[in-house]
């Protein structure tokens, strides 16, 4: 998302502003646009962020993610939930939202958090997007999660 014509609007306007002024304001208000700039794109990157994280509280069959290209943000939805035809036929109950969103801390062994960057990366998507992408897999089934104590190999008996 090019930021650049919505800084040139407010640049625009400011000339607007000191069109009538003299040369000595009109270029203290130049300097001041060129100086606003990096603070003006870092609001609209947030304000841009900050819908997103909106939009996905709205959401329960896609995630929006904002990341950064240089300094313009890139938009990307990407699709979490059941196809078209998982649907609810007219007249059944729809699937009950996921609420608002809340903020985890997880803490990763090293490797397992690079494997799940390098995963993520590969899928092209934020490392946060991947992770709730992999709770809502995980979170669908009906079979409980497998952990080395319960799995296949597991050992019982008297020694």
């Amino acid at each position: 998302m090019d930021l650049t014509p919505y800084l040139d609007s407010v640049a625009d306007d400011l000339g607007r502003a000191t069109a009538l002024a003299d040369d000595h304001v009109r270029d203290v208000a130049h300097r001041l646009a060129v100086a606003l700039e990096p603070g003006l794109r870092l609001a609209l990157v947030r304000a841009v962020s900050d819908t997103a994280a909106r939009v996905n509280t709205d959401l329960d069959d896609a995630v929006v993610t904002v990341t950064m290209d240089g300094r313009d943000p890139v938009v990307t939805v990407t699709r979490t939930g059941p196809t078209e035809e998982a649907h609810p036929a007219p007249g059944e109950a729809a699937p009950a939202e996921d609420g608002d969103l809340v903020r985890i801390t997880l803490r990763l062994p090293e490797q397992l958090k690079a494997r799940a960057e390098e995963l993520a990366g590969r899928a092209d998507q934020s490392l946060n997007t991947w992770l709730v992408q992999a709770v809502r897999r995980s979170a669908s089934t009906d079979e409980p999660p497998t952990s080395p104590l319960t799995g296949s190999r597991r050992i019982s008996g008297w020694a």
